[in-house]
């Protein structure tokens, strides 16, 4: 039996504490923009978030949430991260982060690529990378 086809990303759901401030932290240093925002039962609130590129983020805020902070040693998210086509970009987003006095990791090499991580005001670890397919090595045991 064939697994069925997937054709990109739907959308992706982080929790946050504060919506208000983590939509500005999105616009601010990712270059999302909002655009909407939805009220749910229970006090849920959802502020969708979109990229020019087309990944589409929303940001939910919950009325009560389980912890303080992101935890990526908690079963769930361990991080996100986003594709930039090279080397170059990187060290855009290097000094983009550091006008905005975000800390980050500086340019690491990786296994597939080179990338930056760093967080948001919620502690979710995000990175942009720069993928290549060529460099993926595979553990052989």
């Amino acid at each position: 039996m064939s697994t069925p086809s997937i054709n990109g990303v739907g959308h992706i759901d982080l929790t946050v504490r504060d919506g208000e401030r983590s939509v500005k932290w999105w616009e601010q240093v990712m270059g999302f923009k909002l655009v909407n925002i939805s009220e749910h039962e229970g006090g849920r609130k959802g502020y969708g978030m979109l990229h020019p590129c087309g990944i589409p983020v929303i940001l939910q805020q919950h009325a009560h949430t389980a912890t303080e902070r992101f935890d990526e040693q908690a079963i769930g998210l361990d991080h996100l991260a986003f594709r930039v086509p090279d080397r170059e970009t990187l060290e855009a987003w290097a000094g983009h982060l550091d006008t905005l006095g975000i800390a980050h990791s500086g340019i690491q090499e990786e296994n597939g690529g080179p990338l930056i991580v760093f967080r948001d005001p919620d502690n979710i670890q995000l990175e942009v990378w720069a993928f290549d397919p060529d460099q993926v090595t595979m553990n052989q045991e």
